[in-house]
């Protein structure tokens, strides 16, 4: 039973397989990040203002019929702002910010995909009537070139397919939440906000092409910080006591990226259009002439000779 239930399931997994298409799409483009810090009982603070930078990225996409399949990817984040301080007093009010480093996130998800829609005219074939059957050779080859030439071989149009999909992403080695140096004989407390190891990620594919031919693929991702975002609390010495300060922020960021798949399954290319037959000139067939019968010879009067009348006048 076991033996039969697993060839049921490799059975079905190469079937799905024969019919899936597999694609890698190198990208670039931009990703904008919106970090915000809670220092204490404020409201959020807003350490940067513009926290934009360049993003590469690789993703495989397995689409099951051309309809829907998972996917996974890695890319570059740069979500992390080193937040500054050196009086915990004042915090809140007197820091300084700066872009963390460069970090690699996985990403893996699903996505479904829509049919292709044309975003050109097709030309549409010309009606004309078919030879009749009692259409006379010359007439039948002239309508055919007609038609012929009024249904020249349809070339490709542009078409998009819209892909929206949902997943994790995950960045394996965060930095470490708070951290102290010390520059110019002064203790400088850093914080890294935005510093999360997984997030939410949705977003929308466009993905072009002529025909059955991938051109390009424009992609709009929204990314939502949920992990290792928690407080974290700083202790420092103050005079004769201990000042306890708590941190807290919440990340998130959008992107935009273009890139070109290379797809490794060949696309089942339309078969050509067949010649039109033309049809060949008939030569009217002689008539076949069929011989006469011959004529009756003509009776011949018997002739009698002279004496037979001589004889005949005796008697």
């Amino acid at each position: 039973m076991r033996k039969a239930a697993l060839a049921g399931v490799v059975f079905v997994a190469c079937g799905f397989a024969t019919s899936a298409q597999f694609s890698v799409t190198p990208r670039v483009g931009i990703e904008q990040a919106f970090t915000c810090v809670q220092y204490n009982n404020t409201k959020g603070i807003k350490p940067m203002c513009s926290n934009i930078s360049p993003q590469v990225g690789l993703r495989m996409d397995y689409l099951i019929n051309k309809t829907h399949g998972p996917f996974v990817g890695v890319a570059t984040n740069r979500s992390v702002v080193t937040y500054e301080f050196t009086n915990p007093e004042t915090g809140a009010s007197e820091f300084t910010s700066s872009q963390g480093d460069w970090k690699l996130r996985l990403e893996a998800g699903y996505q479904v995909s829509s049919k292709p829609i044309n975003l050109g005219r097709t030309a549409k074939p010309a009606t004309g009537k078919a030879p009749g059957a009692f259409t006379t050779p010359c007439a039948a080859r002239k309508m055919m070139l007609e038609q012929a030439n009024a249904n020249p071989v349809k070339k490709p149009v542009m078409n998009v397919r819209i892909q929206p999909y949902a997943g994790m992403a995950v960045v394996p080695n965060p930095v470490t939440a708070i951290s102290s140096t010390v520059k110019s004989n002064e203790t400088v407390y850093q914080y890294s906000a935005g510093n999360w190891n997984s997030a939410i990620i949705t977003g929308v594919n466009l993905a072009f092409a002529k025909g059955n031919v991938s051109k390009y693929v424009v992609g709009l991702q929204y990314l939502m910080g949920i992990g290792n975002l928690g407080r974290e609390t700083l202790v420092t010495p103050q005079d004769t006591k201990q000042l306890t300060t708590q941190l807290k922020s919440n990340a998130s960021a959008w992107n935009i990226t273009v890139g070109m798949p290379l797809n490794f399954m060949k696309n089942k290319e339309a078969a050509p259009p067949k010649a039109v037959e033309l049809p060949k000139k008939v030569e009217a067939q002689k008539a076949v002439e069929t011989p006469a019968p011959p004529a009756p010879a003509p009776v011949q009067e018997k002739k009698h000779s002279c004496g037979y009348y001589r004889s005949r006048c005796g008697y």
